[in-house]
């Protein structure tokens, strides 16, 4: 609802706008009456004068109708559609009255001087910055009709999807039904509204070309010589002020018999109620309510006079207030034209900052006056709603505010021209205090320029009627340093919500650390994009600003971003999917180890030096990864074990069960394997199969060693014999070896050689 005043706001303030316009530019509707007949006959006219036929049709029906459904509502959007339809009509009549000739204008400003051409060029001026911002207010306005519009439509497909689902013969349909052709009557005005505006748009755009090619003519009229140029303006402005000063005198000597007039009629009246009260007060006086009527007809004509006496006092203080402020006028452009051809910059800046200290308070004049005129206005609307209010008061107080309105007018006039006097004064004509603000209004609308710089601008369309408005939205430097501190502010918002979330759970639940530092790691992801879109939503900017951007995109990802966006999608994947977790033990590209972190580009896989690995989610989508804990932790490790030819086979494989039994890491649940696996040329291998629970931490490499060291000392215990490897050495000699055995003892000097396996004396 406060969208919809908002939008009605801005509605009457355009249409309050145009009719400002309108009266500038002349009414649209008689210029076009006056060229009817060189106008060809205009289908889209025909075409929307029929819809405001049938709108007041409708409206019509609709006050004739008390019991109708929503008889307020619709009777809003229809009364909002029938202003639209007539806007829409006479911008179209504005667009064909331009299309008139007008040698008539142009040769009447061939035969005016320079001082009449330099002052049609200011009032033409004028009209250019009124168009210039109308033309802004227009754009603002119709940006949000079309949001507005797109609401409206999305209302409508929510209201006709209830509709098809309720069931047929039913109230709730009936009720649906009324909303559903309420939602589209909306849409309806939204849409002609959008299409009126837009037609005011082309309408001012045209005047404003027009006017802006009048500048251009009348420069060439003028000419280039503005000192000249500039003097007889100053002499016109000073001959001006001196009639206009005139004009005020005649005026005040005129006040000033008619203020006589009236106090002689206060005295003669109150000579005649005197003597009517002296003849009422004789008793002899006979038909004395005769008398008594004609005196209470002199009662009712005293407050009249006195009324007119003080509009008369009034207009004469005011006639006073613009003696003096033209007498100001008259100094002030006196002592320019003395100073046109002075170059004292002394004198200059003295003037100028006089000047305006000066604008200020005839600005304060010309509020008060204003305000005068709305309150006299308003007095007199209240006099005319009562009925009982004779003629003259009525006009005694039409009177007054014609007075304070014609006084507003003068004083705004004196302000336009002091106006153009300080925008035609030179920087270097200012003092130290007026540098400062000349530079800091220079650095302001410079900064204003940059910050208001469009980029580039995306042209939008909606369809309206067979038609196609042309939305234009520009991309501007502060739109996008906007939309950054949005999305720069947003984000860290959302990191410092989400680490204060991720703390709270930790503490508060037992769920995974790394498992909540990895959601924490999509969501933000997700929030950023999210940030984005609605950044570029709330300043404005569309999101087809970035459209043409599609073909550099597209390059950049066939090549530089091609890693980095397989990667993301890589990593989507996975958490859809869940392949594995963090904790679990994989297996890829010849890696293995633990996961310990999972991110949008890579995960980290340590292994069983500590060494932590960055392996790129994609890699795990193009290899095959053996997860060692995918349905269970539980797995099966084992090892060989080798003992001497000729021990008791049964013996073994019973130590080595029950020194397998024995160890407390292995899972109890599952029996463990003893199998005689070769008869191996050193000895009889024995596999050693047992099942672990990685998941539990338990390192298998340990569980091994343990079991070894258990064997070891279990054979030993019982005198088995682990084998070890023999060589036999076979000796190709032509003649025996001779072998002799000594037992004699050896003595000091004598050296043991192991390799002969005797000893020798030295």
């Amino acid at each position: 609802m406060a969208r919809l005043f908002a939008c009605l706001l801005l509605f009457f303030a355009s249409t309050a706008f145009a009719s400002q316009v309108d009266l500038l530019l002349g009414k649209s509707s008689t210029i076009a009456s006056a060229v009817e007949s060189e106008i060809a006959p205009n289908d889209e006219r025909d075409r929307l004068i029929q819809r405001l036929e049938l709108a007041q049709k409708q409206l019509t029906e609709l006050d004739n109708n008390p019991q109708a459904p929503d008889r307020d509502m619709n009777r809003f959007w229809i009364t909002l559609s029938i202003y639209a339809y007539q806007q829409h009509i006479a911008a179209l009549e504005g667009l064909d009255a331009l299309k008139a000739p007008r040698a008539n204008n142009q040769a009447a400003s061939r035969t005016s001087n320079s001082v009449q051409l330099q002052q049609e060029r200011q009032i033409i001026e004028q009209e250019i910055n009124v168009l210039s911002s109308g033309l802004k207010a227009q754009e603002t306005y119709l940006n949000t009709i079309h949001d507005e519009l797109e609401q409206a439509q999305a209302e409508l497909r929510l209201v006709q999807g209830q509709f098809e689902k309720a069931p047929p013969q039913s109230t709730q349909r009936s009720q649906l039904a009324s909303k559903m052709a309420l939602a589209q009557r909306k849409v309806a005005t939204w849409l002609a509204t959008l299409a009126s505006i837009d037609a005011r748009q082309q309408f001012n755009r045209a005047r404003l070309q027009e006017r802006r090619e009048q500048i251009l003519t009348l420069n060439n009229q003028i000419g280039n010589d503005q000192t000249k140029l500039q003097s007889a303006l100053l002499d016109a402005n000073l001959q001006a002020m001196q009639d206009q000063q005139q004009k005020y005198t005649q005026q005040q000597s005129l006040q000033l018999n008619r203020e006589q007039e009236l106090r002689r009629q206060l005295a003669a009246l109150k000579q005649q109620r005197e003597a009517l009260q002296t003849k009422i007060d004789n008793p002899k006086t006979k038909h004395p309510e005769q008398l008594q009527a004609q005196l209470q007809a002199l009662d009712q004509q005293e407050p009249i006079l006195l009324h007119q006496l003080e509009t008369l006092a009034i207009q004469t203080g005011i006639l006073t207030d613009l003696m003096m402020v033209n007498t100001l006028d008259i100094t002030f452009w006196k002592k320019r034209q003395a100073l046109a051809n002075n170059h004292s910059q002394t004198e200059v800046q003295s003037l100028n900052a006089a000047v305006e200290d000066w604008l200020v308070t005839l600005r304060d004049m010309q509020n008060a006056a204003q305000k005068s005129a709305n309150i006299a206005q308003d007095q007199l609307d209240q006099l005319q709603k009562i009925g009982n209010s004779s003629a003259e008061v009525i006009q005694a107080w039409q009177e007054r505010e014609q007075i304070y309105r014609n006084a507003a007018t003068d004083f705004r006039h004196s302000s336009e021209k002091y106006q153009r006097w300080i925008s035609d004064a030179s920087p270097k004509d200012k003092t130290l205090a007026m540098r400062s603000d000349y530079w800091q209004g220079l650095i302001q609308s410079k900064l204003t320029a940059i910050w208001n710089y469009e980029l580039f601008s995306v042209n939008d369309s909606v369809q309206v009627d067979g038609q196609n408005i042309s939305l234009t939205r520009g991309v501007t430097v502060g739109k996008v340093c906007i939309a950054l501190l949005l999305i720069t502010v947003g984000f860290a918002l959302c990191i410092l919500s989400s680490n204060l979330i991720e703390r709270l759970i930790l503490k508060y639940t037992q769920w995974a650390e790394i498992s909540v530092r990895i959601a924490k790691r999509w969501l933000l992801s997700v929030a950023f994009i999210i940030l984005l879109i609605n950044s570029l939503l709330i300043v404005q900017i569309p999101l087809a600003a970035f459209a043409f951007l599609g073909g550099a995109i597209a390059i950049g990802l066939g090549f530089g971003m091609q890693t980095l966006l397989k990667n993301l999608i890589s990593g989507l994947m996975m958490l859809l999917e869940r392949p594995f977790r963090p904790g679990d033990t994989i297996e890829v590209a010849g890696i293995r180890g633990t996961i310990v972190d999972m991110s949008v580009r890579a995960a980290v896989v340590r292994d069983v030096n500590g060494i932590d690995t960055l392996v790129p989610n994609s890699t795990f989508l193009e290899q095959n990864v053996t997860n060692w804990s995918y349905t269970t932790s539980i797995i099966r490790q084992g090892f060989q074990v080798g003992v001497a030819y000729g021990s008791d086979l049964r013996l073994v494989a019973k130590l080595l069960e029950e020194e397998v039994k024995r160890h407390g890491q292995i899972v109890a649940d599952k029996n463990p394997e003893i199998l005689l696996e070769n008869f191996a040329a050193d000895a009889l291998t024995f596999g050693v199969y047992y099942w672990i629970d990685i998941g539990a931490g338990i390192i298998g490499r340990q569980v091994a060693s343990d079991l070894r060291f258990m064997i070891e000392a279990s054979f030993r215990k019982h005198g088995i014999c682990i084998a070890f490897p023999q060589r036999d050495v076979h000796l190709d000699l032509t003649s025996p070896v001779r072998v002799q055995l000594e037992t004699t003892s050896t003595p000091p000097n004598t050296k043991h050689d192991d390799s002969l396996g005797h000893t020798h004396a030295k």
